[in-house]
């Protein structure tokens, strides 16, 4: 070896290509070649355990001139958990995280959060499905399994560790549950004279029946989104929106647009909710259902059957009587527009959100066409 001394430095020549350098007490490898030079601390004062880790290691010429980076140690299920948890709890309302993260961190437990989460596959999410049907309705495993599946795409987008379709296959129990009955026309007016002694809850639930919004999207509507008969539902500060099409603006009708321009008309500052507490900030939609159901409690202390309602039965009932035949008849298309659901959820309106029993009212249609000229065809005469 050849040691020679440059300055504040010391190099020590190996062979070829190859040598040590010492800056100030610590000693460095270098390689040089093809007009490109690496060098790479080897973490050591000492110059014999140096020229020993030199020889062991190569240093491949063209990459950068430091150590290359350690591969990332395996993601556990326990940890990729715990990003999904905070991301979901600063991008999604508080009222999802109540009911989706308690469901993803069972799936995770069932598993084992120590799992590395290359080897989750779709047998675990099976086994956690076939375990969560003992007891539950369908519907809510169904529920479940999607708030899963949104947790282990979450992952495979971002950490690139679980396979997208992951989930495909997966057996669940087969829903066949009908959507409850709606409230009538006549359920409605009543709940509605009982609340005129209640002027906030009297407003509000009449104009939850007349646009169908959903109770939380009413409370977080502010006095600017009012425009003439145009209420534009938006997300701010204050209030998220549960989804992209659930940003919208609706046409009122007159009774609507009535109330929410009286409203707006008495507040001080119409940058806040319409609806909005005593301290001007948005009302839980949890203590609204608190507040309906103590208003409609009668002089025996408990709510009549004819008076049973919740907040979220006026949109049940506005979808029902609008995708009904007669006058009041929406297109589905338009409907689900209105209502704040994407183009192709038109299916969940249908199943979930109307009354099958009033989509069945109104005048039937001819089978075989309008008879010509006005005339009605006798099918005992040999019309046919």
């Amino acid at each position: 070896m050849e040691e020679v001394q440059v300055a504040n430095r010391t190099a020590v020549k190996i062979r070829r290509g190859l040598r040590l350098v010492k800056r100030g007490d610590m000693w460095y490898v270098e390689k040089c070649g093809r007009g490109l030079q690496v060098r790479r601390s080897l973490d050591t004062k000492d110059p014999e355990e140096a020229m020993r880790r030199a020889l062991q290691e190569d240093v491949p010429i063209g990459h950068a001139a430091h150590r290359p980076p350690k591969p990332p140690p395996a993601l556990t299920l326990g940890k990729a958990l715990e990003e999904y948890e905070a991301w979901y709890e600063k991008n999604r309302r508080a009222s999802g995280v109540e009911r989706a993260l308690p469901v993803v961190r069972l799936f995770a437990q069932s598993a084992g959060l120590g799992m590395d989460l290359r080897g989750v596959t779709r047998e675990h999410v099976q086994r956690w499905v076939d375990h969560r049907t003992d007891g539950r309705s369908p519907l809510t495993v169904r529920s479940d399994f999607a708030r899963v599946r949104a947790f282990l795409r979450w992952v495979a987008a971002r950490k690139g560790m679980v396979y997208w379709n992951v989930c495909r296959g997966v057996e669940k129990p087969k829903d066949e549950e009908t959507t409850k009955e709606s409230p009538s026309v006549e359920k409605i007016r009543a709940v509605l004279r009982k609340l005129r002694v209640h002027s906030w809850l009297g407003d509000y639930a009449a104009v939850l029946a007349e646009t169908g919004m959903r109770p939380s999207e009413l409370l977080g509507v502010r006095g600017i989104d009012l425009r003439d008969t145009l209420l534009s539902i938006l997300p701010w500060e204050g209030r998220q929106l549960k989804s992209k099409w659930s940003k919208r603006a609706i046409q009122l009708t007159p009774t609507a647009a009535e109330i929410l321009h009286k409203r707006v008309a008495k507040m001080f500052d119409r940058a806040r909710p319409i609806f909005a507490t005593h301290a001007g900030t948005v009302y839980q939609e949890r203590s609204v259902y608190h507040m309906l159901g103590r208003a409609l409690i009668n002089e025996e202390g408990h709510i009549p059957v004819a008076l049973r309602v919740t907040p979220y039965d006026f949109r049940h009932f506005f979808c029902s009587e609008h995708a009904a035949p007669g006058p009041q008849h929406m297109e589905v298309e338009a409907l689900a527009a209105y209502i704040g659901h994407a183009p192709g959820s038109i299916r969940t309106l249908l199943r979930w959100y109307t009354d099958q029993n009033a989509l069945r009212r109104g005048a039937p249609t001819s089978l075989i066409g309008e008879p010509k000229d006005g005339k009605i065809v006798d099918m005992k005469k040999g019309g046919g």
